[in-house]
């Protein structure tokens, strides 16, 4: 219809996929999936992927008609880097921006003095920088946002462009910002720089993406092991390096064409929507019949699918059992997205790989393509945590970060063998579900990929913690562990 304007693309690519299953419904009904289930599988992956702009609009670079580029760090302010920076900064000219966390700008007031004091800019990177924050609640995610404004507007600022923590975003985001008057500014240029954990020719990585009117993604804030000269040789030659190629570091609002932040008088009262109570915007709403009946879905999929597959294909046949299975994960995928606990781009691949399985299954009739859901969840964490260890961090170290972020080096050398151990484990499961598909009744193989397979994993993840605690302590207030420090306090002080 001319002049028909979708709120974003999510809605217009819904609506298209609506529209390609009504035509294709007729001519055959299995056919009638495959454009939802790309819809799906777009879902899963766009939070991923900035650029796609899939959910809200995202500013990612300025004009590429002039040579000038804007230099970002995030995860600040860090009273170890804050000054040489700036010294730094102020001897090449290099005006920037900076996305700062709010609970470390309440911590460091006096580095977001110098900042602004310098002359550079100010942005919302959300209050506690919860890299899982994009499948919180709606409450949760305003709140962490209109944290990190009053933070900054104890400065007489507020920031009028939000970060994403790791860059990624989700459906509730955009009425989020809306609501706060704020836009959202990712970043064009990105050396997977990992927080500054991965150093080695960090300049380098920077200077062979970087094109005219990028927006550059650093991090100021160092990790304990990584010295800040290093880390500062590596921002030398980074404003070196874009002087060489004819490119000018400007401030991110003249390279946008749009103010970034704005200063005010007052206090937190001055930032928008910061007068709501803490605890009130940070609550979160009790969810629907809908979320609750899609957070069964998913568990019964998740956990249930081998005993699913047995039972459907026995009474029902391939065909409607991949049917069955499908408008399950559908179901359960499209009212929970924002709820994913692990959205990380092998698993959105993941959840479209698994819809193509029950597609080719449903299409040729076909139980094998059913039978191989389990070896393809083994092959695919087996890829991400293999690859975490080459490209660093590795992924056990990564979660050890969420709760601990000052690991000792003996503590990250403990990450890195149990990502190594899991990868064994995932090869040595993967094998043992592929060959009971191929050569084993279907029965032992539920038996074994519903069951026995869950027990193992299971039986794992309590050993691993408990060897991590008997080995470095960290012990939290949980009920796990205070039982487990009574315990191994007992063998410490027994003879």
């Amino acid at each position: 219809m001319p002049g028909l304007r979708f709120p974003s693309r999510a809605h217009a690519a819904g609506a298209a996929a609506l529209a390609a299953a009504a035509v294709l419904w007729p001519l055959r009904a299995e056919l009638a999936a495959v454009p939802l289930a790309l819809f799906v599988a777009a879902c899963l992956c766009a939070p991923y992927f900035p650029s796609w702009s899939f959910f809200l609009p995202i500013v990612l670079h300025g004009p590429r008609s002039r040579p000038e580029v804007a230099l970002t760090f995030d995860d600040g302010p860090d009273p170890r880097t804050a000054g040489p920076l700036l010294a730094l900064l102020e001897e090449h000219g290099a005006p920037a921006a900076f996305f700062v966390v709010g609970r470390r700008a309440e911590a460091h007031p006096e580095a977001i003095r110098a900042l602004l004091a310098a002359g550079h800019e100010l942005g919302n990177h959300s209050h506690t920088h919860d890299p899982l924050l994009a499948a919180r609640s709606v409450g949760r995610i305003r709140g962490e946002v209109q944290g990190c404004q009053r933070a900054l507007a104890a400065h007489g600022v507020r920031p009028l462009a939000y970060r994403p923590p790791v860059g990624i975003t989700s459906p509730p985001l955009r009425g989020v910002l809306r609501g706060l008057g704020l836009r959202c500014v990712c970043f064009s240029c990105r050396p997977l720089d990992f927080g500054n954990r991965r150093m080695r020719n960090l300049a380098g990585r920077v200077l062979s993406r970087v094109r005219p009117g990028d927006v550059v993604l650093l991090h100021d804030a160092l990790p304990e092991e990584v010295p800040v000269e290093a880390w500062l040789h590596e921002v030398e030659r980074i404003l070196a390096g874009l002087r060489e190629r004819g490119l000018k570091a400007v401030a991110l609002s003249a390279l946008l064409g749009e103010r970034v932040m704005e200063h005010v008088e007052g206090g937190p009262a001055a930032t928008a929507g910061a007068s709501a109570p803490a605890a009130e915007s940070r609550a979160a709403p009790a969810p629907g019949w809908l979320a609750r009946s899609a957070q069964v879905l998913q568990a019964v999929f998740l956990v249930g699918y081998p005993v699913l597959v047995a039972v459907s294909v026995t009474y029902l046949g391939a065909r409607a059992a991949a049917l069955l299975l499908l408008g399950i994960f559908l179901a359960a995928r499209l009212r929970t997205l924002r709820q994913d606990l692990r959205k990380a781009r092998a698993l959105a691949a993941l959840g479209a790989s698994v819809a193509t399985l029950l597609l080719l299954a449903a299409l040729l009739d076909d139980p094998r393509f059913l039978l191989a859901y389990p070896s393809l969840v083994n092959a695919v964490l087996l890829a991400q945590f293999a690859w975490s260890l080459h490209r660093g961090p590795p992924v056990a170290e990564r979660f050890a970060r969420l709760s601990v972020s000052d690991l000792s080096p003996a503590e990250i050398r403990y990450c890195r063998t149990v990502t190594l151990a899991w990868c064994a484990f995932f090869a040595l499961n993967g094998g043992a579900t592929t060959a009971l598909a191929l050569w084993a009744p279907r029965a032992v193989w539920a038996a074994y990929a519903g069951g026995l397979s869950y027990l193992l994993v299971g039986l794992c993840f309590a050993a691993e913690y408990a060897i991590r605690k008997a080995r470095f302590g960290r012990f939290g207030p949980g009920l796990a562990d205070r039982l487990l420090a009574r315990l191994l306090g007992r063998a410490r002080g027994s003879p």
